[in-house]
């Protein structure tokens, strides 16, 4: 089956809007064919303007009919999206009530200025209308018949002239005549309708009087450099950009709209220019359009609503990402299936941005205090609720920013002491060994349960197998990779993880405030399918983060630091948005309070699955950030040459020195806490108040030295 010729030149039409001329591009975009019955067939009936090879044909018996036009859709897209309509709607209101206030305030000021005005509007009248009665336009031709000595022209010029006053006498003295009786009447009905038209005459004549460097009305709003987007302004700037010229100008597909909180144009480029040559002058068009290039983001359109040289411009209103971020959906998430995805995020125009980790992993880098961790973050809290998969923390850090993970966690280490490098290179080791070991698994599985040799739902689900999806997540991985004694095997075990893990349910999370290639060679950061760059202090760390070439496409040094969680995200998506296939996006806030209530709600549901494990079923897991800090504390309580002290005196005397950190302390919680470093309470001989010999549980000063020479240990 062959498809019928079709005409590729574009038709043009001119739509009319107040005020503007629109080129809209009625080309055809594509079509799909299939055979009909001959009791479906229909009668299509195309105008001049059709691409279609005749103006009017029948379908016949097995003819092909286009059936996938591309037609605008009847309702709008924002109408649709409950948040971008409520944003409208909003926007709307507040404006018309801001609008309302503002000129009702000032009516007394109005009044005044109509008064003021109203002399020099009623003389300006007058004389607009003696020169229209009079038909003063025509002046100039007689004067000039005159000087060139044409005496028919003259005659006819005059005649011409003589019935249009006429006419136009008669006209005026008609209306002034409708006018009075008119008023007569009201008068007659309403008593007090003079003052009314004489308040309306006041008011015309002050509005046809005022200057032209002022207006009658005060503007309500100060209208942004971000104004209304309008045809004319558009192609202005991509003009301005070279992009097009005036005698091959852009078109339009669809007129410009209102889309969240900005306009949306969808701009067809002339032939031979490509969407790509737009997103590289963005810059460009910003100045063009006279605003801050943060307000302005273009796309590529594809699929069957693109073409390769079609973008998107939107808008904004306002630095969209200088708004309060809005609150994570995993806080009011019941559970997630990580195979789907999860929200990771939002772009500009408030879409929602989903991130999926299954098959890939994601590096992010930034500089601190951007919202690193935050991100980063976010795929745990994913994994956290879902019950089915494993997670693995290891926190650079060592402070608090990981700590609610300890409640759904299999492994779990904290800082960078040699005993947590050395229990991340264990852990690592176990996950490589792992992986091999599945893929021998998976190999001997049935083609029916295991049809292309990768994880699939029902296998990662299935206690049988024991192999739960695993996501290994580890904040300023940095540190781990310049540790002098262990880093090397640390980057050999990771990127064996990277290239390979994937396939078989491993998956790496990494976070690094130092994005370098020699902390992070290519040999691993090139096997991690997904990056998201934030700030960053110049183009090479970008291109770093995005990989080699991303600049100067993708330049995540170029963001701001006043846009805390907004970065650079590539390897997300399939391309529609931009020709890199990367887009700017600003992550959804998650503080540690509702981290906290997510890895609760993950624990509850493991709990329920029976798959709590490791360092949250009670497994060993290690840290460092107390260690230094409780026992110097411990320490300290030891006054002169006290080899030993009760539980009860030890936590009185921390409450005493440091009431912050320990008030509320009981025997329990101070063993408990010093169980990791290898100290363990036993009876030990003391004095009470009274003076009498006791023996009670308590610690000794020997054994707080003996933990502060050695390394952790775990429990």
């Amino acid at each position: 089956m062959t498809r019928p010729p079709v005409d590729s030149r574009a038709g043009q039409e001119v739509i009319r809007f107040p005020g503007q001329t629109v080129n809209y591009s009625s080309e055809y975009q594509g079509y799909d064919a299939e055979l009909i019955e001959s009791d479906q067939l229909p009668t299509i009936v195309s105008d001049a303007s059709s691409t279609l090879p005749s103006s009017s044909m029948t379908v016949e018996t097995n003819e092909l009919v286009f059936r996938s036009l591309d037609r605008r859709p009847i309702v709008p897209l924002w109408m649709r999206n409950a948040e971008q309509c409520k944003a409208f709607f909003c926007w709307l209101a507040t404006n018309l009530w801001h609008t309302t206030a503002f000129h009702t305030l000032r009516i007394p000021k109005y009044v005044l200025r109509a008064m003021v005005y109203t002399p020099r509007g009623i003389s300006r009248a007058i004389v607009e209308l003696y020169r229209w009665a009079s038909d003063a336009e025509s002046r100039p031709l007689r004067l000039y018949a005159i000087e060139r000595g044409d005496v028919t022209s003259y005659m006819t010029l005059s005649r011409q002239r003589n019935n249009r006053v006429r006419t136009r006498l008669t006209t005026v003295f008609g209306l002034a005549c409708c006018a009075a009786t008119a008023l007569m009447i009201a008068a007659l009905l309403w008593p007090r309708s003079p003052l009314l038209f004489l308040a309306l005459a006041i008011a015309l004549a002050g509005w046809h009087g005022c200057r032209e460097d002022q207006p009658f009305l005060d503007p309500a709003i100060i209208v942004p450099r971000a104004r209304k987007l309008t045809p004319d302004l558009v192609t202005r700037a991509f003009i301005a950009a070279g992009l097009c010229k005036e005698d091959n100008p852009i078109t339009f597909p669809q007129p410009i709209c209102r889309d969240g909180d900005g306009w949306l144009a969808l701009v067809d480029l002339p032939y031979g220019k490509k969407a790509a040559d737009a997103l590289k002058k963005h810059q460009d068009i910003a100045a063009a359009l006279d605003i801050d290039e943060v307000q302005v983001f273009l796309d590529r359109i594809r699929g069957e609503a693109g073409s390769a040289r079609r973008v998107a411009l939107w808008v904004a209103d306002v630095d969209v990402f200088a708004q309060k971020p809005p609150v994570t959906a995993l806080a009011k998430a019941d559970q997630v299936d990580f195979w789907k995805g999860f929200r990771f995020g939002q772009d500009a125009r408030k879409r929602p941005v989903q991130l999926v980790m299954v098959w890939s992993s994601l590096l992010v880098g930034a500089i601190p205090r951007m919202g690193k961790t935050f991100a980063a973050r976010l795929p745990a809290a994913a994994a956290a609720l879902d019950a089915w998969v494993q997670l693995f923390i290891f926190d650079g850090k060592g402070g608090k920013d990981w700590q609610p993970f300890e409640l759904v966690s299999h492994r779990y280490g904290s800082g960078a002491r040699t005993a947590v490098v050395e229990h991340l290179v264990h852990v690592l080791r176990e996950l490589v060994e792992d992986m091999d070991d599945r893929y021998e698994r998976l190999r001997e599985l049935p083609n029916d349960l295991c049809p292309e040799g990768k994880l699939t739902p029902a296998i990662a689900r299935s206690k049988r197998l024991g192999m739960p999806l695993r996501l290994v997540c580890i904040d300023e991985v940095q540190r781990y990779l310049e540790h002098p004694e262990h880093g090397k095997a640390i980057l050999e075990l990771l990127t064996d993880l990277a290239k390979v893990g994937p396939a078989v349910g491993i998956m790496l999370v990494l976070a690094t405030q130092k994005p370098d290639s020699k902390v992070m060679p290519d040999s691993l950061r090139g096997q991690l399918g997904i990056r998201f760059a934030m700030k960053v202090m110049n183009w090479q760390s970008s291109d770093t983060i995005l990989g080699a070439g991303a600049y100067p496409d993708l330049d995540a040094s170029k963001l701001l630091r006043a846009h805390k969680g907004v970065g650079i995200l590539l390897g997300a998506d399939d391309g529609a948005l931009a020709e890199s296939g990367g887009q700017i996006i600003r992550t959804d806030l998650m503080d540690l309070p509702t981290l906290h209530r997510i890895c609760e709600r993950g624990r509850e549901l493991r709990i329920k699955a029976g798959t709590l494990s490791g360092v949250a079923d009670g497994g060993a897991y290690l840290v460092e950030h107390a260690a230094p800090r409780l026992l110097d504390d411990v320490l300290a309580v030891f006054i002169g040459d006290e080899a030993r002290l009760w539980s009860e005196t030890v936590i009185a005397r921390l409450a005493e020195t440091n009431p912050d950190a320990y008030d509320g302390w009981t025997p329990t919680d101070l063993a408990t806490c010093l169980k990791p470093y290898g100290i363990t309470t036993g009876q030990v001989w003391g004095q009470t108040l009274e003076g009498q010999g006791a023996n009670r549980r308590g610690i000794t000063r020997d054994a707080v030295l003996e933990a502060l020479d050695r390394p952790l240990q775990t429990r």
